[in-house]
């Protein structure tokens, strides 16, 4: 399994603990938590159970079956089912992982009742490891997370599954080139799944064809399945993603562009806000200020409503390269972006603070400026940020880009000690490498940082 080793470690540790646990497991579709759950339980007594969205009955005789360890349906009331695993859990370690438990609870509370029963029955004298699972992120907020849910506090940790780092990455996409490990990164982020479909036996543009355009291509509804399992009508939200896709950042070009008005807009964003497909962004020296843009932060969804939706449906299989050519050179004036973020990891494994973005007016230039990368670490009592930026250009960077970085820096109030980094596709001018004054990386050399997951 590559990646998730914090993951499974984090895993690892709590059932090492040797009393009752309960870990909520979320994080999107198609992620990787249930390759990482079932990795988790080899070799461990307990069970593994995926719920449908079929009846409750018929999911509580399903468990029970697993449970018992019979291929028979069982049939068993949920009280029944609960007695029987306290047994199993009383004197040794038993796991239980519910994965896709937003199926059970959809409809009604009636299992969540009664798990808050069961726990608070057996928590203090139970070794039962209970993984609660589910790829809808609402559903798990709302249900197992939030203050309103029955079995709120009952928890005893919480692991989000987030999609892997580049590094990571790459080594699903050995093959591949440097240049087009990034553009596959920018197309589909770190998603297991995604990243396994491309083949570097083929060209990208032949995978852009295959994966994304043909009539039966893996990816062709896929967007569809992701807000599905958040949304029981997720095409509301499509021309807010449309928008998002696009570049629209603030609430009132995106209530424009989707004809919308600003409080509708901020209605939808709140719910994809909980789905973590979008960030809510603020300058790092005014994270309570008026400033506010959004982002579509799921890169498989912008780029599938920004690049692939728009001319899906003008593809003609007989002169594929019409369309290809065109989804291409996108790819590339998309590059700066994934760059940034790519760097963003980097910066953020090399120092460890909190990540952000800065932007705001020059009263000198009398302009509107902003700095890539901003990451913010304490030193003792003093405040120190690493400003970065990030450039991916076909030429190598200069001492002009430090001095510019140096004034926006000087803008961003709150920090005691400016520290410098500069990001570059193709290095740097000679007089840039000597000088003391700033952090260099090249692509390769962010590429070649080894991971630590």
């Amino acid at each position: 399994m590559i990646g998730r080793r914090t993951e499974l470690g984090s895993l690892i540790d709590r059932y090492n603990s040797g009393r009752f646990e309960m870990v909520p497991v979320f994080g999107r579709r198609r992620v990787g938590k249930t390759t990482l759950l079932k990795e988790f339980i080899k070799g461990r007594r307990g069970v593994y159970f995926s719920a449908t969205r079929g009846s409750l009955d018929m999911n509580i005789s399903r468990l029970a079956s697993k449970v018992l360890g019979t291929s028979v349906p069982v049939r068993m009331s949920i009280d029944d089912l609960f007695r029987e695993i306290r047994e199993r859990s009383r004197d040794e370690r038993y796991v239980l992982i519910i994965d896709e438990y937003p199926n059970l609870v959809r409809k009604d509370d009636q299992f969540t009742d009664a798990l808050q029963e069961f726990i608070d029955d057996i928590e203090n004298d139970s070794k039962l490891f209970l993984i609660l699972c589910g790829s809808s992120m609402s559903i798990m907020k709302h249900q197992v997370l939030s203050s309103q849910s029955p079995i709120y506090g009952r928890r005893t940790g919480q692991l989000e599954v987030r999609p892997m780092d580049i590094w990571d990455s790459m080594e699903m996409l050995k093959g591949f080139s440097e240049e087009d490990v990034l553009r596959i990164y920018g197309m589909v982020g770190g998603i297991p799944l995604y990243l396994k479909m491309f083949d570097p036996g083929s060209s990208l543009e032949e995978n852009v064809r295959r994966l994304f355009f043909e009539e039966s291509s893996f990816f062709r509804n896929e967007h569809e399945f992701v807000l599905m399992e958040e949304f029981d009508n997720p095409y509301t939200y499509y021309t807010v993603i449309e928008a998002l896709a696009s570049g629209y950042t603030k609430v009132s070009d995106i209530a424009s562009y989707c004809s919308l008005d600003d409080s509708t807009v901020h209605k939808y964003l709140s719910s994809l806000l909980a789905t973590s497909f979008v960030e809510r962004l603020t300058p790092v020296d005014n994270p309570d200020g008026k400033h506010v843009l959004y982002r579509l932060a799921d890169r498989f969804l912008r780029f599938q409503f920004n690049r692939v939706l728009p001319v899906v449906d003008y593809y003609d299989p007989d002169h594929p390269e019409q369309t290809l050519g065109q989804i291409m050179r996108m790819t590339d004036t998309d590059m700066g972006p994934v760059f940034e973020e790519v760097c963003g990891q980097h910066l953020q494994r090399m120092h460890r603070g909190k990540l952000g973005k800065w932007w705001g007016a020059d009263p000198i230039n009398r302009r509107q400026e902003e700095i890539d990368l901003v990451l913010v670490t304490k030193d003792g009592d003093r405040t120190v940020g690493w400003f970065a930026e990030c450039k991916y250009r076909n030429e190598p960077v200069g001492m002009d880009a430090l001095e510019t970085l140096r004034h926006r820096a000087s803008l961003v109030k709150g920090i005691d000690q400016c520290r410098f980094v500069l990001y570059s596709r193709k290095g740097f001018t000679e007089n840039l490498r000597g000088s003391q004054a700033v952090e260099l990386y090249a692509l390769e050399d962010v590429l070649s940082f080894p991971s630590d997951h």
